[in-house]
């Protein structure tokens, strides 16, 4: 009976542990971007398209693109294509995750930050 009552509790917190781990998170990532005047217009546009993304700054004194995004609709790679398929040279430059570091770590990728 107790084997039985133990096994149930390590079943039970198995899995609140694997539900933990695939649970969405947001994440924050800084991308620096060689802007040019019309920047701003072109890259807000096609961030407002793009799934997941709660906000969006785009700072063309800083050449800095800060975007928070939901890690189960978005990732620092797509969102990089984005900016990149506008003709902009970009790289993440740093990345913050609030909630799991599995939903940080899923999201980054060493090719992402590669020009």
């Amino acid at each position: 009976m107790k084997r039985a009552a133990y096994l149930l509790c390590l079943l039970m917190f198995f899995n609140v542990s694997l539900q933990a781990k695939n649970k969405p998170v947001k994440i924050e990532t800084t991308f620096l971007v060689v802007m040019d005047k019309n920047a701003e217009t072109k890259i807000g546009n096609a961030l407002k398209k793009e799934e997941g993304i709660k906000k969006y700054e785009i700072d063309a004194s800083k050449q800095t693109v800060v975007i928070a995004f939901q890690s189960d609709k978005n990732t620092v790679s797509n969102l990089l294509k984005v900016i990149r398929n506008l003709g902009y040279t970009a790289l993440a430059q740093e990345t913050g995750c609030f909630g799991s570091k599995e939903g940080c770590i899923n999201a980054m990728h060493p090719e992402n930050t590669m020009p």
